[in-house]
């Protein structure tokens, strides 16, 4: 992490619009442009015990970040500030890391928020510095189509949205791309903006894992089935509780301790392409668990992780 200073904080940071950005009267505001800062060679040990490690980005080595945040700004019909800070962040309350680039006023009041990831890409954007025109409300096809034009010119690929529905709390849209790879879902990535009721955009959010290489050679539902089903007989043997297999969709998913208690707070694995086996418990089971899913590694066979809905 070559981008860390010894200017820690140790706040706990809250998301913002849902998109994981810091909360905004925490920002660190610098006057005027953003400055250059010393970048040390070994900041990493400092960052284990705090919550939040920050830098400001160089004005010079950053340009091109910079740049394409006014580019981002500009596509989505955000506010030009009077001054920016930007910070490259290493978020251990998040477990995440990005850089980030706040538009202010004259007065220092945040407007809007940025946030890429190592790449460069767009993460997410939200918008702070007024409230939506009262009197105006565009239709679905206009909020879809504002949504699209401008997410297209921050430079994401979007096609038809997967799914589009009335934003309760605001009035407006909330616009919806599922990701996928080779024509099959990624579990909970997905494109989201929120549409103000007069059709300009309040936020941008992107969730996208790294992906583990498809399996050379792939085991069939019905094998999926029965692999579930063999472990789903072993846990409830001697118990008074049965199961249901509803369905077996192919997603690729995130590996994870629902099943393995040796996974707990490790590593966080690229997503594998597995079978999802939605299962509907019974019996003394249904008390506690009103649905669940395994993840059966489409590859190997093996459970790598589930759900559960209580």
């Amino acid at each position: 992490m070559t981008k860390m200073q010894a200017s820690i904080s140790s706040r706990n940071v809250k998301s913002a619009a849902g998109l994981g950005i810091v909360a905004l009267m925490c920002l660190a505001v610098s006057a005027g442009h953003i400055a250059a800062a010393p970048r040390p060679s070994d900041p990493g040990s400092a960052a284990e015990s705090v919550t939040r490690v920050e830098v400001a980005l160089d004005a010079s080595a950053d340009a091109a970040l910079i740049t394409r945040e006014g580019e981002t700004r500009d596509a989505l019909g955000f506010p030009v500030g009077v001054k920016r800070a930007g910070h490259h962040v290493v978020d251990g309350f998040e477990n995440a890391e990005y850089d980030e680039v706040t538009e202010l006023d004259s007065a220092g009041n945040v407007e809007s928020v940025t946030q890429f990831d190592s790449k460069g890409r767009l993460l997410g954007a939200v918008r702070v510095d007024a409230a939506p025109v009262t009197g105006l409300r565009v239709a679905q096809d206009g909020a879809v189509k504002s949504a699209q034009r401008s997410v297209v010119a921050a430079g994401l690929a979007v096609g038809t949205p997967t799914s589009t529905e009335a934003d309760q709390a605001t009035g407006g849209w909330t616009v919806h791309w599922t990701r996928t790879q080779d024509g099959v879902r990624v579990r909970g990535d997905e494109t989201r903006v929120q549409v103000w009721p007069d059709g300009r955009i309040q936020s941008v959010a992107r969730s996208e894992h790294d992906l583990a290489a498809a399996p050379a050679s792939r085991i069939g539902s019905a094998t999926a089935r029965q692999i579930a089903g063999a472990n789903l007989d072993r846990w409830f043997a001697g118990r008074n509780s049965g199961y249901t297999i509803q369905k077996v969709d192919l997603e690729w998913v995130g590996p994870n301790a629902a099943f393995d208690p040796a996974r707990i707070n490790g590593v966080e694995a690229p997503y594998r392409l597995a079978w999802v086996t939605e299962v509907k418990p019974s019996g003394d089971a249904a008390n506690d668990v009103w649905l669940m899913s395994l993840f059966v590694d489409a590859g190997d066979g093996t459970v790598i992780g589930g759900d559960f809905v209580e």
